[in-house]
């Protein structure tokens, strides 16, 4: 089976980039409920996902299945995208900080191989 990381930059404030962060989280979760390793990561404008009224289900679905690894901490800090308190009310983990952006390289030195979206 193989091992993916789903990478969401997509801002689903534009509706052609909410129905490519939709279809990325269905496939993320068939794909785990196939047997796959799959992790899910909101990055840049992405980080927005996990809080719109459209993708809500599914993040929480992907959640149930355990397969959301979080969401960027820099991007969502206020300098950046100014959404770090709605993200950890959402119950997703920050990974790095305002001062510190994780580059996706971390899925890679798993074994991960990156789908970004």
């Amino acid at each position: 089976m193989s091992r993916l990381a789903f990478v969401l930059y997509t801002d689903p404030e534009q509706r052609s980039e909410l129905v490519k962060a939709q279809h990325a989280l269905q496939a993320a979760i068939q794909l785990k409920r196939k047997g796959h390793d799959v992790k899910v990561f909101f990055d840049g404008l992405g980080v927005k996902v996990p809080l719109h009224e459209k993708t809500r289900e599914l993040v929480d679905e992907a959640m149930k299945e355990g397969i959301v690894a979080g969401a960027c901490g820099y991007c969502a800090s206020p300098p950046h995208v100014n959404v770090t308190e709605k993200v950890r009310k959402a119950g997703l983990q920050l990974v790095g900080d305002e001062s510190r952006h994780r580059d996706i390289s971390m899925f890679m030195d798993e074994g991960y191989q990156l789908v970004i979206v």
